[in-house]
C-alpha cells in the first residue's frame, strides 16, 4: 500500500471524499483503508504528510 497524489481515477479505483479532499482507492487496497482515519500531520519545518490511523 501507498500513498501518491494521481490525476484521474483509474478503471478498479474507488473514490471516497473526507474534509473535501476526494482520495483513490484501489480495489486491492480497500481492505486497508476499513476502519481507518487519514489525517494530515504537520511538521515542525512546515510540511507535513498524510497519515493512516486506525479508529
Amino acid at each position: 500500500m501507498r500513498l501518491a497524489l494521481e490525476e484521474s481515477a483509474l478503471e478498479n479505483d474507488e473514490i471516497t471524499e473526507q474534509g473535501g479532499i476526494q482520495f483513490l482507492v484501489n480495489e486491492r487496497d480497500k481492505v486497508y483503508f476499513e476502519n481507518v482515519k487519514i489525517d494530515f500531520v504537520k511538521s515542525l519545518f512546515g510540511g507535513g504528510q498524510f497519515k493512516v490511523l486506525r479508529v
